[in-house]
């Protein structure tokens, strides 16, 4: 925005009766007092809002984001924008009592004052059992506040109200990774704390980045970023570390620092990691003494890994085959691993993919027998590319957030199962050893999470939405599983709430006060105050007080505040008064797995044996088709190896966006930046482009047995022939709403990608397994405009 020289006077006297105090003579100059800078925090980051006149002009950097994200530009439009839900909505047919499931997506809605649409949701409530009511509130990332997050709220709303819902098994991000990690190496460690930056700087000689891209995906955090890795990256490069880059697109992260590309065949990682697993052991490279003393299983799995037990070695020439990486590669790329100190940063896409309980187990695996696990510069971590991974942590105790309470409804659906449960009640399927058995769905209730932006295979979905009898959504905006609601209602979004935060998830060096940046807009009502509401009506007065808990949001903060650190440094009112409390330290000699490594004994891992496993038992007794008790290579249903490629020659990758979180800022003036004819771009190979005739900028279609999607193409020598990739989030766009399939004019991936799960073990989401064709568009094909963030038609409005 562009500041005049009296916004500028007006600014700079704010500044100086902040600095002065109020004895300041300027302090009686009328002309100032129009003008407040209101500090906040996002996942985006921390800023100081500027605010003129009771309206949000400008969003001003954060002295303590220390690389500001051009996606703090579009917080204004979160507020302003007029895809708003401004009122509560009902759907006609539903509303007049007519129902109409098929028609969800299709017809208007019908404005309605707050009591109506309360009513009709909570004796909806009243009479659908809780064991029959999804809540799809999922994951916490629609608000970062500790107060409203939305996915607390909600489950706190079920479980204190109604004694619960079905919920969410597991999650989309790590599904696969976090039902066999623990057992393999004793933590999750996709979000554990990472070895610090400061010791990747003074001892690793080679940083693989294993699909990990670090710039894009530390742009935003769980709890409010801080941007510091940003800071130490040019160091790395100061270092003179060699970098690596596997990975069948170069991103952004390899560019910064110039890194060797290793263009992988997706999918096939496992194999190159087995492939590097035999030439080390048949060579005698492998640390010996490292696998004897801190793992157990070596002897069970070695009989696969030689070919003993299938008749197939997988040697170098074998996973050569599989991957495309050649032979001579791959034999000095593990020489230079077990001569040098060598750091392998693991990521998540590769566990987002079919059998991909393989995928870390592999790299732990390789990491054994490279030896390094536990010392400065080495080893293995799975996030240093999330949420400031390499920051040390400061040691002090953020802020904790409000209590969900217990559900006493046993059953949550496993992350990506949500179709096949909704559309098949009473299948029984594996899972995590056992046998579960899917309950009949017949309300969706949804807030702070777009079930229809994460969900695989958007068609299937869309089924399952239309089939249960009733969706209820909590929604600032007219997203696409706000437009497919039986009941909307217009919540506020996170510069209408007051809240607390901390920032970032491995620094914790910093709590911030979320203030309220302007007066809710419309008929907006924040989340909590609609379950209270609605625990009222179905409840009465001890239920809306059970919820509440008797206290007042700032009674709420408070108590969060003082069971933090903060007080120790600043007392509620300053710290309410100046935005935040800074932790200043931390341990920046951190090496992950150091304590293990120095004595296996006395800090013994979590797992069967206390060790590292190469061999889990509980996984082989489960005796399931796609799932060993060890590291196994799988072929994948669909990828660049299999016959599907011969009608999909593209392998489509799904991975993270650029400039939004998830499909958050979709509606806002930041898709400019980087939308191609107001669609999401599919990254393709020049080759591939220039064989199909299809030139940059272009809107082209890409397809499968699922379905089509509109995308821009975006042409470049970045990304390895044959393979395309569509960031996830955008929000759907059907071109024609009466058809089965319609084709999504906006590009939104998941209309394309598959609902298989990884495994019968973790049931997790394989998004990345998917296969595509792609098709130029003829010259009399018209191209209709997009309409996904466009409000639906609301009568009455």
């Amino acid at each position: 925005m562009t500041m005049t020289r009296r916004d500028v006077l007006k600014t700079s006297a704010v500044a100086s009766i902040a600095i002065a105090g109020s004895s300041s003579p300027l302090s009686a100059v009328g002309a100032i007092n129009d003008i407040q800078l209101i500090p906040h925090a996002t996942h985006f980051g921390p800023f100081i809002a500027k605010v003129k006149d009771g309206k949000f002009v400008d969003v001003l950097p954060s002295p303590h984001d220390k690389n500001p994200s051009i996606m703090m530009k579009s917080m204004i439009d979160r507020v302003y924008t007029d895809s708003r839900v401004k009122y509560p909505c009902v759907r006609k047919s539903f509303l007049e009592g007519k129902n109409a499931p098929e028609l969800r997506g299709k017809e208007p809605f019908v404005r309605v004052d707050w009591e109506t649409a309360l009513n009709l949701v909570a004796e909806k409530i009243k009479s659908t059992p809780k064991e029959n009511i999804y809540n799809a509130a999922y994951g916490g990332w629609g608000h970062v506040g500790r107060l409203h997050n939305s996915n607390i709220v909600t489950g706190r709303f079920f479980n204190i109200v109604l004694g619960g819902a079905v919920g969410t098994d597991g999650e989309y991000s790590n599904g696969a990774a976090g039902r066999v990690n623990n057992d393999i190496i004793g933590d999750l460690e996709v979000y554990s704390q990472q070895t610090t930056h400061e010791q990747i700087i003074k001892n690793t000689k080679v940083y693989v980045m294993w699909g990990a891209d670090l710039f894009k995906c530390n742009r935003i955090d769980y709890v409010v970023p801080n941007h510091v890795n940003d800071l130490y990256y040019p160091k790395y490069k100061e270092a003179g570390i060699k970098f690596i880059n596997i990975d069948p697109y170069y991103n952004e992260t390899a560019e910064m620092f110039d890194a060797e590309w290793i263009k992988i065949r997706p999918n096939t990682d496992v194999a190159l990691a087995l492939g590097m697993m035999h030439y080390l052991y048949t060579t005698g490279k492998y640390d010996k003494e490292f696998v004897e003393k801190y793992t157990d299983g070596f002897d069970k799995f070695l009989p696969y890994l030689l070919g003993e037990s299938d008749g197939i070695p997988k040697d170098i020439a074998w996973a050569s085959k599989i991957t495309e990486v050649e032979e001579s590669k791959i034999k000095e790329l593990c020489d230079l691993f077990v001569s040098q100190s060598t750091f392998i940063a693991g990521n998540w896409a590769m566990q987002r993919a079919q059998y991909g309980e393989q995928a870390d187990w592999a790299l732990i695996n390789l990491a054994c027998m490279i030896g390094q696990i536990g010392t400065p510069g080495g080893g293995v971590g799975f996030s240093m590319h999330y949420a400031g991974g390499g920051q040390a942590n400061s040691g002090y105790r953020t802020t904790p957030g409000l209590s969900q309470g217990r559900s006493r409804v046993e059953f949550s659906i496993p992350a990506s199962r949500v179709s096949e449960c909704i559309l098949n009640p009473g299948k029984s399927i594996n899972f995590k050893g056992k046998i579960i058995t899917f309950p009949e769905i017949k309300m969706i209730y949804c807030c702070g999470a777009t079930l229809l932006g994460h969900h695989p295979n958007t068609n299937e979905l869309i089924r399952a939405i239309r089939s249960v009898d009733t969706v209820v959504v909590h929604e600032p905006w007219w997203t696409p599983m706000a437009k497919m609601a039986d009941v909307v209602f217009p919540s506020t979004c996170t510069m209408e709430r007051d809240d607390i935060t901390s920032g970032s998830t491995y620094s914790r060096n910093v709590i911030y006060a979320m203030k309220k940046v302007v007066e809710p807009t419309y008929e907006h009502r924040d989340d909590f105050a609609i379950f209270a509401e609605l625990a009222k009506k179905i409840g009465g007065e001890e239920k809306y007080h059970q919820y509440t808990g008797g206290l007042s949001y700032m009674d709420w903060i408070k108590k969060f505040y003082a069971s933090s650190d903060g007080p120790i440094f600043k007392e509620f009112d300053k710290f309410w008064e100046d935005g935040f409390v800074e932790f200043e330290g931390g341990d920046y000699e951190y090496v992950r797995h150091a304590d293990f490594r120095s004595d296996p004994e006395t800090n013994r891992l979590a797992t069967q044996s206390g060790k590292i496993q190469f061999f889990v038992d509980k996984f082989e007794e489960a005796k399931l088709p796609d799932m060993k008790g060890h590291v196994t290579w799988f072929e994948p249903s669909e990828y660049l190896g299999s016959k599907e490629a011969k009608q999909y020659p593209f392998h489509m990758l799904s991975p993270h966006p650029r400039y939004r979180v998830h499909s958050q800022l979709d509606n806002t003036w930041v898709r400019d930046v980087y939308k191609i004819q107001g669609r999401e771009p599919v990254v393709i190979n020049t080759n591939d482009a220039q064989k199909l005739g299809i030139k940059h900028g272009e809107v082209v279609e890409v397809y499968n047995s699922r379905g089509a999607v509109l995308a821009g193409a975006f042409v470049t020598d970045k990304i390895r022939e044959g393979v395309v990739q569509i960031q996830e989030g955008a929000w759907y766009d059907p071109e024609n709403t009466n058809d089965k399939t319609p084709r999504c004019n906006a590009g939104a991936c998941n209309v394309l990608t598959s609902s298989r799960p990884t495994s019968r073990w973790a049931q997790a989401t394989a998004v990345n397994t998917c296969l595509v064709n792609i098709r130029k568009l003829g010259k009399d094909e018209i191209v209709k405009p997009y309409k996904s963030t466009l409000t639906p038609e609301i009568i009455g409005a």
